[in-house]
């Protein structure tokens, strides 16, 4: 960040939890709620990449492997789900 010029942020996604930004300074801002994680680009890739990754392996697997028997719904909610 230059010191008498703020950086700006561009939002790249939304949704009611999560927000993320890309910013002047090249870092990518993950907000979850009140907490905020900056990555470099490389890094946020990275994540990304490790998320689908996850999601892939747990789309993978029967209902009954996932934790607590709970019912996995990608992409969506279903009611009564916070």
């Amino acid at each position: 960040m230059h010191p008498t010029r703020p950086c700006q942020r561009t939002r790249l996604a939304t949704s009611a939890m999560v927000t993320i930004d890309a910013c002047s300074c090249t870092m990518i801002h993950l907000n979850v709620g009140a907490t905020t994680l900056r990555f470099t680009p490389e890094a946020f890739e990275g994540l990304s990449a490790l998320i689908l990754e996850a999601v892939a392996e747990l789309a993978a697997r029967p209902p009954s492997d996932h934790d607590g028997g709970l019912p996995l719904h990608l992409g969506r909610r279903v009611r009564g789900e916070a």
